[in-house]
């Protein structure tokens, strides 16, 4: 796996190269572009940090449009998922976390695995300000104006690129970045002291705990995150039931779950929002048996949300003068 490491190690350093010298040139979009992306593979906490800057962008008066890659989606090339009015599409072809996206934001949202050919059809249909990419740190084929990357503690602690590890390209490439989240990590940590840099932890509200015995189904990068949010907020899990991240459920593990919870007495399931837009359609399946999904929503707290706040603003007037 470690020769694997090394190979994709190789081919990164070679690709950062091209464009660190200009031989291949990114595609530079009408809009503001914004990038949120990470240095790992799994999650980070991107998709809650796109709808906080999506929510916060259009209150100040901006069109905003989404570019994500639809990973894991059921359905190739181009796929617009969300225009201004309306969603285009189910969760099976938009991917989860694409699909929750768009189900919580009213703005364009376009998906391709190439994602600047997504940005190059946003700009040909849509006026947009500015647009947010989804995960865009190693999509170097798009010209960004503000890099942001999401660190937490696996990327600190992490060695190996993939496979041996998680990483995605080396921690040193972070000096490509504009500004650096930390994600629920001790303030002292900072990794580049040249950088712009913001914490913030993500919490749930209390008043989705009960106290009721419960299972847990999710499938999620980091299922341990999820599971320790919920016991250290005093709820009681008698089971988890973990998938590999981005699983579309089937109706025999639907029919499997619903056993378990029959026969030991369980009324509730606790998942999260991207669990749930595939769990939707099987509402009506567990309600026959008065199974409740309890649909856990994490809230995104800077330690100074006006800081942050200003630094977009300054960053977006330093280009288009529009704040």
């Amino acid at each position: 796996m470690k020769i694997l490491s090394c190979i994709y190690l190789l081919i990164t350093r070679m690709r950062n190269f091209l464009y660190n010298k200009k031989i291949i040139k990114p595609y530079k979009s009408k809009s503001f572009v914004i990038s949120i992306g990470n240095l790992i593979a799994g999650g980070t906490g991107k998709t809650p940090i796109i709808l906080y800057l999506a929510s916060y962008l259009q209150s100040l008066g901006f069109k905003v449009g989404i570019i994500a890659g639809g990973y894991r989606r059921k359905s190739k090339g181009l796929l617009v998922v969300h225009n201004v009015d309306k969603l285009l599409t189910d969760v099976e072809k938009a991917g989860d976390e694409a699909f929750l996206l768009a189900k919580s934001v009213t703005c364009p949202l376009l998906i391709h695995d190439k994602k600047y050919l997504a940005l190059k059809e946003m700009d040909r249909l849509f006026d947009n300000d500015i647009v947010l990419i989804d995960d865009g740190f190693q999509h170097r084929k798009i010209s960004r104006d503000l890099d942001i990357v999401i660190i937490n503690d696996k990327t600190i602690n992490e060695e190996y690129l993939i496979p041996a590890g998680y990483l995605r390209e080396e921690t040193k490439n972070l000096e490509r970045a504009d500004t650096v989240l930390y994600r629920d990590l001790n303030e002292t940590i900072k990794l580049f002291e040249n950088k712009d840099s913001f914490h913030f932890s993500s919490k749930i509200r209390l008043d989705q705990i009960r106290r009721n015995r419960a299972i847990i189904l999710t499938a999620i990068a980091n299922p341990s995150n999820f599971v320790n949010f919920l016991i250290e907020n005093d709820a009681t899990i008698e089971k988890v039931f973990s998938f590999e991240d981005h699983h579309f459920f089937i109706a025999s593990e639907i029919d499997e779950i619903i056993h378990y919870c029959s026969s030991n007495s369980i009324k509730f399931i606790y998942t999260t929002e991207k669990d749930y837009v595939k769990l939707e359609k099987y509402e009506a399946t567990f309600e026959k048996t008065n199974i409740v999904l309890l649909v856990i929503k994490l809230e995104i707290l800077f330690d100074n949300d006006l800081e942050f706040k200003n630094y977009i603003n300054l960053k977006i007037n330093e280009k288009i003068n529009t704040i």
